[in-house]
């Protein structure tokens, strides 16, 4: 940087200013610069791959850049967010190391220009515009880049250098890989082909969710699928148990009927929810079933669809409010109570107290309840398997899709209605059935908008002529039965026009994905060989005390082994 001012000097007073920075930056820059130094904490090493080492700086940088250090730690966690961080950095030191033995060399000066004069950074590959803080009027100033640098990522003005060094590293190997990319005309017209095919696919989308609670579960069901599916079972538990099964709070299972009331409601309104409710509590009391009595006499119909059943809850996340809160989970109530009636702000609550748990749950605890899930799952995916095949059959047999699923008439109720609002601002959320168009599309791997993924769908769609019904199809926890709209061809003049930009993309992500593939292989290589280690400490997120569980590693003979973050695991796309 200091050569770069020099060229650009015009008068001695210039160079009489050289000096004194020269000393300044040898002050700040030296190794017993005490406003520049690095903590023992923040440089400790958190991994170590082939020869390189990556420490909590290195680290630091990349999350905070990429922004994930800005998710809420739950969100974080549910993406894997430090984990892919990881990942991003492990490549990032392959490719520099084989950078370096090519012989390619970056100096600090490059670094300074990336930053200076294009005023941007590297973080992982990915490039990012430096703050322009560091830009007062325009022009780069160093005290104000230290205060970007120590503020914004938590290091030194040459310890960001360092790591955009280690950053132009990584690229010099990506461009190298580059060199070896190439396109033929062949392939350029076959993906402009594949693009150019597109369809519009009106659906009706059967989800599993809408026949979860059609029945109770029998117990001895429950018994013989926990009985049959143990190793599935014990697989699904390990990997939930860190974040549901250990150390929890004190829950409660819990059931309830709720005869729902408006704040407002009249007296003669409330004493006929009154006598509902305690009518209720009488047939419980005669030897009737709950969960029967629940799925007859509750209001609430999300709950009363499961009889009643609002699973493991913890005192405040019930959604009763705290006068019923504070009876339901009072420390004298046990296993079988049943408290209320209670009025509560939205009606008449009973509520059975089916459970109690709390601290390291045992597999043997859990079991039931994960085969319960499992088999609820398995059964309602059956039932939206069958609606769907129902509705084919139905158009086969000459009846058609818009009358058998007409669109819903416009709601009467005038827009001061809240129920009305919070109807209509519901009505994409609901489960039930629907005809709806996905728009035009093209080949998108195995997803199709709207729907989301599936395999045999999206293979099948640009095959399917003009008003043709087909299904069911899978797709995650539902199944879809869908009908051509429209179809469009690719239009090869547009292809002629646009050949030297579409040559040039083809290029581009053939090379990302050649970067990628060989970076993933050579990571698998080191980390088979035992040259790849990461701490786990840097993978805990706030409020965990173990890293977020990942896929099994597969030893080299297929078998698995300890669970946890697996270097080279496909996680989806980066940041």
């Amino acid at each position: 940087m200091l050569e770069v001012l020099r060229r650009n000097s015009r008068s001695a007073i210039i160079y009489v200013f050289f000096g004194i920075l020269i000393a300044v930056f040898a002050l700040q820059f030296g190794p017993q610069s005490r406003g520049l130094a690095v903590s023992a904490t923040s440089s400790n090493v958190v991994a170590k791959i082939a020869g390189s080492t990556l420490t909590e700086q290195d680290f630091r940088f990349v999350y905070v850049a990429s922004n994930a250090a800005r998710q809420p730690p739950q969100i974080a966690r549910a993406s894997r967010a430090k984990e892919r961080t990881m990942d991003k950095l492990i490549e990032r030191e392959i490719l520099a190391d084989e950078a370096q033995k090519l012989g390619f060399l970056v100096s600090q000066k490059e670094a300074e220009d990336l930053v200076i004069y294009d005023q941007r950074f590297l973080y992982a590959g990915f490039p990012a515009p430096v703050d322009s803080h560091a830009f007062p009027e325009g022009r780069f100033n160093y005290e104000k880049f230290k205060e970007v640098a120590q503020n914004g990522f938590g290091v030194s003005p040459l310890r960001f250098f360092e790591i955009q060094q280690r950053e132009l590293l990584a690229q010099k190997m990506r461009e190298t890989l580059r060199g070896g990319v190439r396109v033929s005309p062949a392939e350029v017209k076959a993906e402009f082909m594949e693009q150019g095919l597109q369809v519009n696919l009106e659906f009706v989308k059967f989800s599993a969710r809408k026949y979860e609670s059609d029945e109770e579960l029998p117990a001895a069901d429950v018994a013989a699928y926990a009985k049959a599916h143990d190793a599935d079972l014990r697989k699904t538990y390990d990997e939930r148990k860190a974040i549901l099964f250990t150390k929890t709070d004190k829950q409660y299972k819990l059931r309830h009927i709720l005869v729902e009331l408006n704040k407002d409601a009249t007296a003669d309104t409330v004493a006929k929810a009154q006598t509902r409710i305690d009518d209720a509590k009488k047939q419980i009391a005669a030897g009737g079933a709950f969960a029967t009595i629940a799925s007859q006499v509750s209001t609430h119909e999300p709950t009363r669809r499961r009889h009643g059943m609002l699973g493991w809850k913890k005192k405040g996340f019930a959604g009763f409010g705290d006068a019923v809160d504070a009876k339901v989970f009072a420390p004298t109530v046990k296993k079988g109570d049943l408290i209320g009636p209670e009025r509560a702000d939205h009606g008449f609550e009973l509520v059975l107290v089916e459970d109690i748990r709390e601290g390291d749950i045992p597999f043997e605890q859990a079991v039931t309840e994960l085969a319960e899930q499992e088999l609820t799952r398995e059964r309602a995916k059956e039932k939206a398997k069958a609606a769907a095949q129902a509705v084919l059959d139905k158009t086969k047999a000459g009846e058609k899709l818009e009358v058998l699923f007409p669109p819903p008439k416009d709601d009467p109720a005038g827009d001061d209605d809240k129920a009305a609002q919070l109807k209509r601002m519901m009505g994409g959320m609901t489960d039930a059935p629907a005809l709806k168009e996905t728009g035009m599309f093209a080949r998108q791997g195995e997803k199709v908008p709207q729907i989301g993924l599936s395999k045999t769908l999206a293979q099948k769609a640009f095959g399917l002529a003009m008003g043709e019904v087909a299904g069911p199809f899978e797709t995650g926890d539902s199944y879809v039965v869908v009908r051509v709209k429209d179809h469009k061809d690719p239009d090869l003049k547009e292809f002629e026009k646009r050949h030297a930009d579409l040559e040039r993309e083809a290029a581009r992500v053939k090379w990302y994905s050649t970067v990628e593939s060989w970076a993933q292989q050579r990571c698998v290589e080191l980390r088979d060989a035992g040259r790849i280690k990461v701490s786990d400490e840097v993978l805990t997120y706030e409020g965990a005390t173990t890293p977020a569980k990942l896929s099994l590693k597969m030893s080299k003979d297929g078998k698995e082994i300890k669970d946890g973050y697996v270097p080279c695991s496909p996680r989806g796309p980066q940041f």
